[in-house]
């Protein structure tokens, strides 16, 4: 069963049918992990946020990634974090990962929150997405979060959940989404019909209506 991370997620339910169904079918082959343009970033962010680390010295940090797109995007991100954090200065909190498990048992999608902060009276568990393409709507990102909430246990959910778009920024809470709230489902399902597909294709034999199944 592929573990999908949010960011992943978040790209797979942003896509059209066609182009959705061939990410998908480039994640049930048999072709390894793609490179992870985004972890120096990720790995800069909890230094300037959990450890304090002055700006300039995690932007130095960065100056040793080798290829020059991912060096610029990285150092343009945490600039923006640092901004937002200095916007936002509330009290830092951690916040375990979260599973949603699809109940087809073909795939699974990992909630990872890059940080926690108190916004107001909420402790909020945050996840950074610093991806130019494809564009986020709320729509989706909410759709996305709405999958974790009932998935932590008593004592140790977050109050709220929420993405960073370091593009802009802005912050999407998933206590603001309104009507979009209810659509984490049905887009859960638009990924299995895409996940159903490919496996059918990559093993003729297989029968992906069972949900105990699972794709090799």
């Amino acid at each position: 069963m592929p573990n999908i991370g949010f960011s992943a997620y978040l790209k797979l339910i942003s896509l059209n049918e066609r182009p959705r169904d061939t990410a998908i079918r480039g994640r049930v082959s048999p072709t390894g992990r793609g490179y992870d343009f985004h972890r120096s970033m990720k790995r800069a962010a909890q230094r300037l946020l959990a450890e304090g680390a002055p700006l300039d010295e995690v932007l130095a940090t960065l100056a040793a990634i080798k290829r020059p797109s991912e060096r610029l995007s990285a150092m343009q991100a945490l600039t923006r974090l640092a901004a937002w954090r200095a916007e936002n200065p509330g009290e830092f909190l951690t916040y375990k990962p979260a599973t949603y498990a699809h109940s087809s048992g073909l795939f699974k999608v990992a909630f990872t929150p890059d940080f926690g902060v108190r916004l107001g009276r909420a402790g909020t568990a945050v996840h950074i997405w610093n991806t130019q393409k494809p564009k986020l709507t709320p729509r989706t990102v909410y759709a996305a979060l709405s999958l974790f909430p009932e998935l932590y246990e008593d004592g140790g959910a977050p109050d709220d959940f929420a993405l960073l778009s370091l593009r802009e920024p802005q912050l999407f809470r998933l206590s603001e989404a309104g009507r979009y709230a209810g659509l984490g489902q049905s887009m859960a399902e638009k990924v299995a019909e895409s996940f159903r597909l490919a496996v059918a294709d990559l093993v003729p034999d297989h029968t992906p209506d069972h949900p105990g199944s699972s794709p090799g």
